[in-house]
């Protein structure tokens, strides 16, 4: 059965997208603000001038360049000559329609498809990406130096899961766990390190209860334990909330402490068959209570055993291999009892006991260490095996071995291996890696990292990265496509600079800017003769015939004389308007800055409005898919609210995209009320189509 995926409202707006309708164009407000700044004459005259020049052989790229940009000198007055202003390079003048003008219209205009909805989508699910992509990442700068707080100890323990926290040599300490077996209960770290947790764990993976086996039975009774404190011990029958007749915690102790002393004496035989039954590969156990010696457990990585601390891991043991004192205060405060270490050294050797405690204490830092088990976590740590390379043996293809004592190299056959065949024949066997936790050795900055993020690294996203307008810098959809909808309000300063143009406009010195603009314009649009060929400016400014003369053509020479002249002339309109243009400049500035700002937000996103596929539906089917995940982005500025005001809602197609989202919405809160509605339209073909005949032996 196919997947639905569209409900009736999806639907809808899918076939007007489709069509390129159910998007509105240019905002009212802005339209007939641009409309109204390009109806003043000397604003008509220097976009006609561009229009016309614009794409034509006879005008050069540099004086093209040198119309679109006039401003006057010094300060200038840009909005005169409806020109970007200079700070604001990364802004491109446009013709048809020229001007920052133009640009407002092709800006918006371009955002909003063009009247090409494949466009829209196209350029929409790709700003959305980017937004949702970068306040990812600005929320986790912002997040990042309270995350753990004072918890933090090292990268090796951050990004080992804590692993590293235990014991800091993990290649050893992977082969130390590995040859454990199943020596330790890691869901019962209570009891790590005692008699009676090993004495549970010998039951357990044997699978018998309320005894221990007959070697250990044996040596146990004949310390003078009784039948029911062998019982009282494997069972772990201590009074408590929920064992309210179990035995006193001293009772319990007093039995282990006969138990430790029952171990001293299995070994031999006995000893070898527990070994066995636990799977402990470990050399050098010479009696049943070397298993509680964590020096004995772990020969390779005991030296390199830690424990929190409140300041980081401290070492178990000191270089020379005795305790360190520091450790037990620190152990006992991590403990619920503050006398823990003091009272298991009632019951083994009192180092022993503290190691032994701080061994529990850094395994419990362990993100869920007790849903794991001895031999999965030394696979996590070092990806141990346990098969010791036998030139006697006959091995097979992809075969792993182990080579080289206490701290193997391991092997991996890259053919079947007779008998005989070295370790070092290459054609046979390649020393291969087998995963496991990697500390940060060798990258000293990192090593040396007393918080999880430099400092350095969240300013760089505070100043660099979070620059939208949302909550913590973070980006929103208007921030980089505001000007479909005028979120930053260009209308209001468009009319501004209007009321100051009009305030000017008629004046002597407008008059004079005008003429300018008026010959330039009538040099542009063949007036005063093919400007490809010759041109006369009659008396006036500028006045005279200009021809070809290589590399410039006529009409190009003529500009060269006239655009100074009309430079000069917009200084002195600044200087008898000083207010008003001021105040032009301003609303200049002010629209130039905005649009500078979406196209940075473009840029970093990687998208280039102006050449976006025209025709294309695979964007738009796309988007109309997504609809119930915009639906849900209602913050201010984000998914939500733009496409609900881009939405052309004197059609169906654009009300549907509407209720598209209101319907995601609808569905998220009634779903979570544990309802349901079948308000998806099935995408199986309503025939099955047959199947094409594909013969298994074609003929010859």
């Amino acid at each position: 059965m196919a997947t639905s995926i569209l409900t009736p409202l999806q639907l809808t707006a899918a076939a007007a997208l489709l069509n390129n309708q159910g998007l509105k164009t240019l905002p009212t407000a802005l339209a007939a603000a641009i409309s109204l700044y390009n109806s003043f004459s000397i604003i008509a005259a220097i976009n006609g001038a561009i229009d016309n020049a614009a794409d034509t052989i006879w005008c050069s790229a540099a004086t093209l360049t040198s119309l679109e940009t006039i401003r006057g000198t010094g300060t200038g007055c840009p909005a005169l000559g409806n020109s970007i202003p200079a700070a604001y390079t990364t802004l491109t003048p446009v013709a048809n329609p020229a001007g920052l003008t133009g640009l407002v219209s092709q800006t918006a205009n371009y955002y909003l498809g063009y009247g090409d909805s494949g466009r829209f989508a196209q350029g929409f699910m790709a700003v959305q990406a980017f937004v949702t992509t970068t306040n990812s990442y600005i929320n986790t700068a912002v997040n990042a130096p309270t995350y753990l707080g004072p918890s933090f100890s090292s990268m090796d323990s951050l990004t080992t899961a804590d692993i590293a926290t235990v014991n800091s040599g993990l290649s050893a300490f992977g082969t130390d766990l590995a040859r454990q077996g199943q020596l330790t209960n890691l869901n019962n770290l209570e009891l790590y390190g005692t008699p009676a947790g090993l004495l549970q764990q010998i039951s357990a993976v044997a699978r018998i209860s309320n005894v221990t086996v007959p070697a250990v039975q044996n040596a146990l009774i004949a310390v003078g334990l009784t039948a029911t404190d062998i019982q009282n011990l494997v069972s772990n029958n201590r009074v408590g909330l929920f064992n309210p007749d179990g035995i006193t915690n001293n009772e319990f102790d007093q039995l282990q402490l006969k138990a430790y002393n029952a171990m001293t004496m299995v070994s031999g035989d006995d000893l070898a068959q527990i070994l066995s039954i636990l799977d402990v590969t470990t050399p050098n156990i010479n009696s049943l209570s070397d298993l509680l010696d964590p020096k004995k457990i772990f020969p390779l990585s005991y030296l390199t055993l830690q424990t929190p601390s409140p300041t980081g891991p401290v070492p178990v043991f000191n270089a020379n291999g005795s305790l360190n004192s520091a450790v037990q205060p620190i152990v006992n405060s991590y403990l619920p009892d503050a006398s823990g270490c003091d009272e298991l050294g009632k019951i083994i050797p009192p180092g022993d006991a503290v190691a032994n405690k701080a061994i529990q204490v850094a395994f419990q830092q362990i993100p869920n260490i007790a849903a794991t088990d001895l031999p999965a976590l030394a696979e996590a740590v070092k990806g141990y095996v346990d098969r010791p390379w036998d030139p006697a043996q006959p091995y097979l293809a992809n075969d792993l071995v182990a080579n080289g004592g206490n701290c193997p190299t391991f092997y991996r056959a890259q053919q079947d291996v007779p008998t005989g065949v070295d370790i070092n024949n290459t054609s046979y066997w390649l020393p291969t890696t087998l995963g496991g936790q990697s500390n940060m050795s060798g990258l000293p900055d990192i090593t040396a990292l007393t918080t999880p993020v430099p400092a350095s690294v969240t300013a760089f996203f505070d100043t660099s990265i979070a620059n939208g307008t949302g909550p913590n810098g973070t980006v929103t959809v208007n921030d980089v496509l505001g000007t479909a909808i005028d979120y930053n309000g260009l209308a209001t300063y468009l009319n501004t600079a209007s009321t100051a143009l009009t305030a000017i406009s008629g004046s002597a010195s407008y008059n004079t800017l005008l003429d300018l603009y008026q010959r330039i314009q009538n040099v542009c649009n063949s007036t005063y003769g093919n400007p490809a060929v010759s041109v006369t400016v009659p008396v006036g400014a500028g006045s005279g015939t200009y021809a070809n003369a290589f590399p410039y053509y006529g009409g190009d020479l003529a500009l060269q004389t006239l655009i100074p002249l009309a430079n000069t002339a917009l200084d002195g309109v600044v200087t008898a308007w000083a207010t008003q243009t001021a105040t032009m400049n301003t609303a200049w500035n002010s629209i130039a800055s905005s649009l500078s700002s979406e196209k940075a937000f473009q840029t970093r996103a990687g998208i280039d409005y102006f050449n976006l596929l025209a025709s294309e539906q695979s964007s738009v089917m796309a988007f109309v898919q997504n609809l119930p995940s915009y639906a849900a982005l209602t913050d201010s500025g984000q998914a939500a609210e733009f496409l609900e005001d881009v939405a052309d809602t004197t059609i169906v197609g654009g009300q549907a995209m509407i209720g598209s989202m209101r319907e995601a919405r609808n569905q998220d809160s009634y779903q979570s009320a544990g309802l349901f509605s079948a308000n998806r339209i099935p995408a199986d073909p309503p025939i099955t189509p047959s199947p094409a005949v594909i013969p298994v032996q074609p003929d010859c």
